[in-house]
C-alpha cells in the first residue's frame, strides 16, 4: 500500500510504502515530522479501516486519476468542437463523443484510492473495504477549519 502524507505546514506531499513499516513521516519541504500508526487491518490484510496519519476513522473513495489530464480533454474537446461547429456540425459532435468516450473508458479503468477526510492522507493499492464510501460533503463539512468556531459562534446567546 502506498500512502501520501499532505504536510500540515507546507501541504507537500511525501510518499511513503507501508510495507516498509516506516514509523514516520518527514516532511521532504519543511521537515515536519508526522507519526504513522499502522492498523492491524493494514499490516495484515492490506485493508484501510483509519488513517494511520491522524487516526480518523473517516475515509472516501475517489477515482484515481489525474484532474489536470481529465480537464485538458474537456477543454480540448470544447475548443475542437467550436471550431468545427461552422464548418461540419457532425465532426463536432463527433469530437464532443470521442472526448466522452474517453472519459468513460479512463473512468472504467481507473482505480480508486481511499483519502482521509481529516488530513487528506490518500492510500493508494488497497483492498477494498465495503464501509468505506464515496465523498460526503456533510461528514467533510465536520472536519473544515472553522467549523468548531463556528458552531460556537451559533450556540452563544445573542444579546
Amino acid at each position: 500500500m502506498q500512502i501520501v502524507s499532505h504536510c500540515p505546514k507546507c501541504y507537500k506531499g511525501t510518499s511513503v510504502d507501508s510495507k516498509a513499516g516506516p514509523t514516520e513521516v518527514v516532511c521532504r519541504k519543511c521537515g515536519e515530522r508526522r507519526d504513522v500508526r499502522l492498523s492491524a487491518s493494514i499490516v495484515e490484510k492490506n485493508v484501510v479501516d483509519q488513517c494511520a496519519l491522524c487516526g480518523c476513522g473517516h475515509l472516501y473513495l475517489e477515482k484515481d486519476v489525474n484532474g489536470y489530464l481529465g480537464a485538458a480533454v474537456i477543454v480540448a474537446a470544447i475548443v475542437g468542437s467550436a471550431i468545427y461547429w461552422a464548418r461540419n456540425v457532425l465532426v463536432s459532435l463527433g469530437i464532443l463523443g470521442a472526448a466522452a468516450l474517453i472519459d468513460l473508458c479512463v473512468w472504467l479503468v481507473a482505480r480508486e484510492r481511499a483519502v482521509c477526510y481529516q488530513c487528506v492522507a490518500t492510500y493508494r493499492k488497497t483492498a477494498p473495504n465495503p464501509a468505506i464510501e464515496r465523498y460526503d460533503l456533510g461528514l467533510a463539512g465536520r472536519f473544515a477549519d472553522d467549523y468548531d468556531e463556528q458552531r460556537e459562534l451559533r450556540s452563544k446567546p445573542r444579546g
